[in-house]
């Protein structure tokens, strides 16, 4: 069976998806992100060599949260896992199987690329994919095509000035958007609000509905959302925002981010677009990279025109 395997590396999650010829997802997993940018290529191995035993893989996708050459497959910059100048297609190639394809992508581009592929969207959709998760990231699709700019960084939204001399950024930066606006924004947040280190994030998420302080905190990282997203929308004009990743798939979080969306103010001629979470939830960016890795997707592939929940069907036999 022709299948691929595609490993989205989050900050604190691993998720992988094989992914069928006609996009029927066979197998899944979720792995708890260690430490150390040698330990995630331990990880990335230990992966591959286990999905590889069980499935035929044709292609190998791999989805980076950073400025990725999706032609080299060179992480130029991924500062929230620690890797810069990393040829990790090189480094993974040699667990693949024999012909096996290895592409590396930005994680965003991938989960932009699944639900334009997958979502059910219009076959000419455009419209902007913004993954929240430990950190921001963005992939844009402009009429039925992956915008990856003149060096492939295209996308790269996280880390956009949205408080010029703001706080610190672990890419050198400061002021960058998703230190406002992800789940790690979220957790600083609620800490100085009171709230304990260890869960605080997803802690006060679950509060927000009955109680106002935790509403408040979770209101200020959704106004810096949003005040990103309109910054893009002057830029590109999208018709809907797609919102992926840990935090931006909770449908909690979305509830009030789609509130201070309708809240904010904008000035015509810019529009107000739709906000919605990812149809394909926290496995997007897997099953995107996965199917990034059977060329040429990009150029020739068309968005799925049957209903997502059909064509991304389980095969619970073979699920993990």
């Amino acid at each position: 069976m022709r299948c691929s395997l595609g490993i989205d590396i989050g900050g604190t999650k691993i998720a992988s998806a094989v992914l069928d010829h006609d996009g029927t997802v066979l197998d899944v997993q979720t792995t708890p992100t260690l430490q150390g940018g040698d330990v995630i290529l331990g990880q990335i191995a230990a992966i591959v060599t286990g999905f590889a035993a069980k499935h035929g893989l044709l292609g190998i996708g791999i989805a980076v949260p950073g400025d990725v050459n999706p032609s080299t497959g060179v992480i130029r910059s991924a500062p929230n896992i620690g890797w810069s100048d990393l040829d990790i297609a090189e480094r993974i190639r040699g667990y693949a199987p024999a012909g096996a394809a290895v592409r590396v992508d930005n994680d965003a581009n991938a989960a932009a690329w699944a639900e334009y592929r997958f979502g059910g969207h219009p076959r000419t959709a455009s419209f902007a994919m913004i993954t929240v998760g430990t950190g921001l990231g963005g992939g844009f699709i402009v009429n039925g095509r992956l915008l990856r700019g003149a060096t492939g960084a295209a996308g790269e939204v996280g880390h956009l000035a949205l408080v010029p001399g703001g706080d610190s950024c672990a890419c050198g930066s400061r002021g960058c958007w998703e230190r406002y606006a992800s789940g790690s924004a979220l957790h600083r947040a609620a800490v100085a609000a009171g709230w304990d280190k260890p869960s605080a994030g997803h802690d006060v998420l679950s509060a927000a509905e009955t109680h106002p302080a935790a509403r408040r905190v979770v209101e200020g990282v959704a106004r810096d959302l949003t005040r990103g997203i309109l910054l893009l929308s002057s830029a590109l004009d999208p018709s809907l925002v797609i919102l992926g990743g840990g935090l931006g798939s909770d449908p909690r979080f979305l509830a009030i981010a789609q509130e201070a969306l309708a809240g904010a103010e904008v000035t015509p001629p810019r529009s107000r677009p739709q906000l919605r979470t990812a149809v394909l939830g926290p496995l997007a960016g897997a099953i995107g990279a996965a199917d990034l890795s059977l060329e040429p997707a990009e150029q020739n592939a068309e968005p799925s025109q049957t209903n997502p929940s059909v064509q991304f069907r389980f095969h619970h036999e073979g699920a993990a």
